[in-house]
């Protein structure tokens, strides 16, 4: 499928996705797959108010033969709503169930973006054995000033909200979403922004075009209060795992503070870290080349019995 961007250019996939709708705990999940169906499984987790598609280019560059899995979220993209349950633990439950459907009883590689990231972190530590290797794309728990959780704000919040209808703001077309996106992140190209827009636009009953997420996510309650809740599930880890950050950070995030990211980072007993020069922080859009081929020399590089077979893919 050729894309048409906000200025007329086009982006032309190399891979071509492949929908499957899976029943997850009962909620309709829509999951997109790419490349070789006897390949080794490598699962893609989407950050917030995103959808499995953002990772299209990423999938383009990787190199070598893999089963790539990526859900869209509860809520997000084409999964189901369920308005109010979007707690961290919902997600983890989701994500181990999804596990069980594509690959049973075995382990896999998980690479998450951003609240992706955060939420394959925590499922790791609890289910150590069906995670391989981990892969966090600028996610490291929290933002620093949403920990600690100030419960009482946060179930006011949930009240307040009841008694008013959510708000979704319409654009006229996917081109305005792809206009919107491009002013975001400047180095989004017109062609790759055109493709998110169009992938993503969910059309709305009154009209127009939304953001393919459920307005009532922003106010579910974090199941992790604190960084040291955090700290006691990520020392649960066994897999290696390697944190890739952007160059430019956002404000409040966790690689923002030196100190504060050396203390989370001190959690895991087997880390590795790097950064991707150039990017902010949907760093699989703006170097989607270098961290493909980040991800898969960790995961081929890996020792294990396995590690031939890797080696072999990214040959």
């Amino acid at each position: 499928m050729t894309v048409v961007g906000a200025a007329g250019a086009s982006y032309l996939p190399r891979l071509t996705q492949r929908s499957r709708n899976l029943v997850v705990r009962g909620l309709a999940y829509h999951v997109r797959e790419w490349g070789a169906e006897e390949g080794p499984i490598l699962v893609l987790l989407h950050g917030a108010a995103d959808t499995s598609a953002s990772f299209q280019f990423m999938v383009d560059a990787l190199q070598g033969t893999w089963r790539v899995i990526a859900p869209d979220w509860r809520g997000h993209g084409q999964s189901a709503w369920t308005p109010g349950s979007y707690w961290h633990a919902e997600f983890m439950a989701d994500l181990d169930a999804l596990l069980d459907a594509v690959a049973p009883g075995r382990a896999v590689s998980l690479a998450g973006h951003s609240m992706g990231g955060n939420i394959a972190s925590i499922y790791a530590g609890i289910r150590p054995h069906r995670v391989e290797r981990l892969v966090m794309l600028d996610a490291m728990g929290e933002l620093l000033h949403r920990t600690p959780v100030k419960v009482d704000e946060v179930l006011r919040l949930v009240l307040d909200a009841r008694a008013a209808a959510a708000s979704d703001r319409g654009y006229a077309s996917p081109s305005d979403l792809a206009a919107r996106l491009l002013r975001r992140n400047t180095r989004l190209s017109p062609a790759q922004a055109g493709f998110l827009a169009t992938a993503m636009a969910r059309a709305l009953p009154g009209g127009g075009f939304g953001w393919p997420v459920d307005p009532s996510f922003r106010r579910s309650l974090p199941t992790l209060h604190t960084i040291e809740d955090w700290g006691v599930v990520w020392r649960g880890i066994t897999a290696p795992v390697l944190y890739i950050r952007s160059s430019d950070q956002r404000a409040h995030a966790p690689a923002s503070d030196p100190t504060e990211l050396a203390r989370r980072m001190s959690y895991f007993r087997d880390l590795a870290s790097m950064v991707i020069p150039e990017t902010g922080h949907n760093l699989h859009h703006d170097a989607p080349e270098a961290v493909a081929r980040a991800v898969e020399a960790f995961i081929c590089g890996a020792q294990d019995a396995n590690s031939a077979a890797r080696q072999s893919l990214c040959a």
